[in-house]
């Protein structure tokens, strides 16, 4: 996320996601990740989130609002987040909700740090690759990285709240469609 500020509360994030076949070959599976459970709020923009380290069970649990305004382009979203303890995520947690699982691996390619998100459960065989940059500047001078098929960052469909609302046939045949974009 960049500093830049949208407002008091908000922060400006600046996203590049590509979508993945395969994970990268020297990405390490087995070592440390997020395991990320994302709740959408039916009904609502709002997103519970909670990150467990997989190695020391360190536990952080986010109530966040992300959307795109209108003025704003592909990559570009407005994010506020609250921090919570156990018994506010708990008390929240049970708002009706669609539910993501996935794992996040720290992933450094090129000297940039990526987030690889390897999805679970109704969107098992989605992987995506995510870097936030600080600055449009570094933003508009990204380019897709050899280990990705092809970017997304504009597509609706890899966006969190448009996947959680998705049923496993639906998320199966938009998927197939996507990655039959660079097959021979």
């Amino acid at each position: 996320m960049s500093s830049k500020r949208l407002g008091k509360y908000a922060c400006l994030e600046l996203e590049r996601r590509y979508l993945l076949r395969e994970l990268p070959a020297n990405l390490k599976v087995y070592e440390n990740c997020w395991l990320i459970t994302d709740r959408y709020i039916s009904n609502t923009r709002l997103r519970l989130r909670r990150m467990v380290m997989t190695d020391s069970g360190d536990t952080v649990y986010k109530f966040g609002q992300k959307y795109r305004a209108l003025s704003q382009g592909p990559g570009e979203t407005t994010m506020t987040n609250m921090y919570l303890n156990d018994e506010e995520y708990h008390s929240l947690s049970k708002l009706d909700a669609r539910e993501i699982i996935k794992k996040r691996y720290k992933y450094v390619y090129d000297r940039l740090e990526y987030g690889i998100e390897v999805f679970a459960g109704e969107l098992e065989g989605l992987i995506l690759a995510e870097l936030e940059c600080e600055t449009m500047d570094e933003f508009e001078r990204l380019q897709k990285p050899a280990f990705a098929i092809k970017e997304v960052t504009s597509e609706i469909f890899f966006t969190g709240g448009y996947l959680a609302a998705l049923t496993r046939r639906e998320f199966e045949a938009e998927l197939a469609k996507s990655l039959r974009v660079n097959k021979p």
